[in-house]
């Protein structure tokens, strides 16, 4: 592990962080901030509990009840925005329809007082009311058995209401759950056309009533096809490719520690091992939003959320525990090579090589995001590669905004320690090529960010399998703790540049105390270190990894 110590080598990393900068600004903020969507967004995002209450009210309105409850969470239409940015369409799609039939919207889940559960979908700019859908108990929708020609008209002359005309609400027919299905005549962008859905109920006083409304584009069968291909494939890369050998990876982690118990020191990874655990649990419960939207208009979706979280807690715990011991047998598996690539705290130059390995980081960070940046570019323009959103992952379901940060630090030390430390240690004892040792856990870690939501789903191997194996060099070359830092930084200015497109000062601050706390993590460690040893001492290089 070495240390910088020289004038040219801290410019010629300076210099590459520059240019990294420069790629990652040109290439990927700005155009979005140049977008004419983010520069005539002049409405703002209206806040969820708004949202809730343009749900209640219409409620009140349109079915005669007073909701008990209500929540809302940020949903997205993932086909039709995905459609839209893989054909370059979102331009003229927010331009001709976004007002009246947007992608992205407040999904307000009401509970009203007879056992019936009510989604609404509101606009998230306007506060309008885009979509709705009644359930009558936990499963069944509530739909009336009436004469095809009855349904369709009554729906027909619903969507007059909805301000569309007479003449182009010719085409239509009744589903086998006994919905109107409308196809408005000129509502077309790309291949996609747009599909009005409207189901007729009875109200408690013996009048019908529309119970659903949704007016979406459908994209055509073959996008669809394809994703649906993609994702099982993402899917299938991700359990066998990652949680599978991830999960022998950390049983083999625990036997080597118990094998070499007397030359390994235990104590090393818990503190580590309770950071990741505090981060990863309190990002769980801030995003419970984000799982809530996954489960889409589904009554039980609180019921799910529940398990769900039970489930993820569960994980997280044995998760954990892969860390601690990861830790734990990767530190030693280095020491027993000579090799010291994560100094402990009260070695001579801790306090330092904290303070410097920061510094370097944001050099590196920079770095990554342009080659990132060039990567993307290449794959876009080779493979027509393209994203699509994630309510999952959306800052609008996060509770506290200002916790976000500590995902990016949950994911650098968790992955850090099983693929970087344990991992190359690991493999380089076994094969005897450092290479080889670097590049197998780098599949095995980019394997498990293949379920992302960009297309094809091997459009992230590829880039992460580059990323990981300069990060991997970053690890022989700096050691443990400048590959946390590195890891830290870069997924902490990507979540700030996503906090500056959602606008307002509180997130523009918030997006500033990002990128500043790795300084502070870096100064209270240093600050410790040499109050504990008394003084501010010179650097005590470990032996370098071997090549």
């Amino acid at each position: 592990m070495n240390e910088i110590r020289h004038q040219a080598e801290w410019r010629r990393w300076a210099w590459l962080g520059a240019a990294g900068a420069l790629l990652f600004v040109l290439f990927q903020v700005l155009p979005a901030t140049s977008d004419s969507s983010f520069r005539d967004q002049t409405e703002p995002v209206i806040a969820k509990r708004e949202a809730e209450r343009q749900a209640s009210d219409f409620a009140s309105r349109h079915f005669g009840t007073a909701p008990l409850s209500a929540h809302a969470v940020h949903q997205s239409d993932r086909l039709m925005y995905g459609y839209l940015m893989k054909e370059k369409l979102y331009e003229p799609f927010r331009h001709d329809y976004e007002a009246r039939f947007p992608t992205d919207t407040y999904q307000a889940t009401l509970r009203l007082p007879d056992k019936k559960t009510l989604f609404v979908h509101v606009h998230m700019t306007s506060g309008e009311i885009v979509g709705w859908r009644l359930f009558n108990d936990s499963l069944a929708e509530e739909t009336a058995a009436l004469e095809e020609s009855k349904t369709l008209d009554m729906a027909r002359a619903f969507a007059e209401t909805r301000g569309f005309r007479a003449e182009e609400l010719r085409e239509g027919y009744v589903n086998r759950a006994g919905e109107a299905v409308l196809e408005p005549q000129g509502y077309r962008i790309g291949e996609a056309r747009l599909r009005l859905v409207i189901g007729i109920g009875t109200s408690d006083e013996g009048q019908p009533v529309v119970t659903k409304y949704k007016a979406v584009f459908e994209v055509p069968e073959r996008y669809q096809a394809y994703v649906a291909g993609q994702d099982r494939l993402a899917s299938r890369l991700t359990l066998f490719g990652n949680l599978l050998i991830s999960g022998v990876m950390a049983i083999v982690a625990a036997v080597i520690a118990v094998l070499y118990r007397k030359r390994i020191s235990f104590g090393r990874g818990v503190v580590l091992t309770l950071l990741f655990l505090a981060c990863y649990l309190v990002n769980q419960f801030n995003m419970a939003d984000g799982m809530r939207a996954s489960f889409g208009e589904d009554p039980r979706a609180e019921l799910l959320y529940t398990g769900g979280m039970a489930l993820t807690v569960v994980l997280t715990v044995l998760l954990g525990f892969a860390v601690y011991f990861s830790l734990v047998a990767g530190d030693g598996l280095w020491r027993a090579q000579g090799c010291g690539l994560w100094p402990k705290f009260g070695e001579a130059g801790f306090g330092a090589h904290v303070w410097q390995s920061m510094k370097m980081s944001y050099l590196f960070a920079l770095i990554l995001l342009g080659a990132q940046t060039v990567i993307l570019f290449a794959l876009e323009r080779s493979t027509g590669a393209w994203s699509t959103s994630d309510p999952a992952q959306s800052p609008y379901n996060l509770r506290i905004v200002w916790l976000y940060p500590l995902l990016a630090w949950a994911a650098a030390i968790s992955e850090e320690a099983v693929y970087r430390l344990f991992g190359i240690g690991l493999l380089r004892k076994w094969l005897r090529s450092t290479f080889a040792a670097a590049l197998v856990p780098t599949v095995i870690w980019a394997l498990g960010h293949v379920a992302y939501p960009i297309y094809p789903a091997t459009t992230r191997l590829i880039e992460l399998t580059v990323i990981g194996l300069a990060m991997s060099w970053l690890f022989l070359r700096y050691g443990f703790i400048a590959a946390v830092f590195t890891h830290a930084i870069m997924n902490s200015i990507l979540m700030a540049v996503s906090l500056v497109f959602l606008g307002s000062a509180a997130n523009l601050a918030t997006a500033a105390v990002y990128l500043a706390l790795p300084v502070a993590v870096a100064w209270v460690l240093k600050r410790l270190h040499d109050k504990k040893s008394g003084r501010h001492p010179q650097f005590t290089v470990p032996p370098e990894a071997p090549r």
